[in-house]
């Protein structure tokens, strides 16, 4: 059966969401990343008021290694290279950090500003737990040979890596929060796109929708050879279930008429509403002669749709698209054969080109 726009499988879902939340993270890269090559150039130059620095040479040339991991993130194509290449910028910031540490009489306390500052600064950038766990990994392995070292102070060593852990669980809380409130905005989008597309009474396509998926359909059925039917479809006697029954029970067929389509199409075929009682199938690769027969079947099961003032029946008409012919042209013949059907006694199916039903 078709899914309706709010029954995307989770799977897909989670993959829009990272995609989204990748080109957006990407948008701020650039940022992040001058932030990254000045923060690690203002620190060698600092390093440079301290007598006998050292390793200066190689801090120098980590700062174009750390502009073009930064680059990298701004050209990732997958979610997967963006957090390689995010893990690989910090990896070079700490590495920075750590030489600049190096030769000072307390390396632990020099260290430790710099990584709690990534930490917290990259929090937000992660899509994925395990990037944001990666990222962290990268960061604070620079502290271990710092914490190892039997000549460092023991005072110096617990209040090192109390801060440490701290920045590191607040870094994490943040993470989480950030995933939080960008995932609710995602779902939020989602929801308002697809009401934006989507009938709110019946759950089918709006008539713009839907015609904007058909003609894709008709594109690529020209493309391919293939053929491609519209099946118009017509409540009999709606407006006399409105005016004596009420809105409401007329509400109620039209949401049984879209459960019964919904279940009894195939997958990629396409259902929208056109406006009030009428609908329309778009199916793809399929002719009339099967057309038609899906009509007779649909008509079948809609007649168990509960009703107030009888069965429920429609007129059905089907066009199936011709070479050199739009989508509206279609849409126009399988209107004018559901038309010949109601002229017929209703309760009926019509092919557009057949003289009779």
């Amino acid at each position: 059966m078709p899914l309706r726009p709010d029954e995307a499988p989770a799977a897909d879902s989670e993959e829009a969401y990272r995609e989204q939340t990748l080109r957006r993270l990407q948008a701020t890269a650039v940022e992040m990343g001058v932030t990254a090559v000045l923060g690690s150039a203002v620190a060698l130059l600092a390093r440079l008021l301290i007598p006998t620095p050292e390793y200066l040479v190689l801090r120098v040339l980590l700062l174009p290694l750390t502009a073009l991991f930064a680059y990298l993130i701004v050209r990732a194509p997958s979610v997967r290279t963006y957090g390689v290449a995010c893990m690989a910028t910090i990896a070079t910031v700490s590495f920075n950090s750590y030489l600049g540490a190096l030769g000072t009489d307390q390396p632990l306390i020099y260290f430790l500003p710099a990584a709690a500052i990534v930490m917290l600064a990259t929090s937000f950038f992660w899509i994925t737990l395990a990037q944001w766990l990666g990222g962290a990994l990268a960061c604070y392995a620079f502290f271990l040979p710092f914490v190892l070292d039997p000549t460092a102070s023991r005072t110096d060593t617990v209040f090192c890596v109390l801060f440490a852990a701290m920045a590191l669980v607040t870094s994490f809380v943040s993470h989480l929060r950030m995933q939080d409130y960008q995932r609710r905005a995602f779902d939020q989008e989602c929801r308002l796109a697809r009401l934006s597309v989507t009938d709110t009474l019946t759950g089918a396509l709006s008539r713009a929708e839907f015609l904007l998926q058909a003609d894709r359909a008709a594109g690529r059925a020209r493309a391919a050879g293939t053929p491609l039917t519209l099946l118009y479809l017509d409540i009999d006697h709606f407006k006399r279930l409105n005016d004596g029954h009420g809105h409401a029970a007329g509400d109620a067929v039209l949401r049984g008429m879209s459960e019964v389509l919904h279940k009894a199409l195939r997958n990629g075929d396409v259902f929208g509403r056109l406006g009030g009682e009428e609908f329309c199938v778009l199916l793809p690769d399929q002719g009339e002669v099967e057309a038609r027969a899906l009509a007779d079947r649909l008509r079948a099961r809609l007649a168990s749709v509960p009703r107030p003032d009888g069965p429920l029946t429609v007129s059905a008409g089907i066009a199936g698209m011709r070479d050199g012919e739009s989508v509206l042209q279609t849409l126009h013949r399988a209107d004018l054969a559901m038309l010949r059907a109601k002229q017929a006694g209703r309760d009926t199916v019509c092919v557009a080109q057949d003289a009779a039903c």
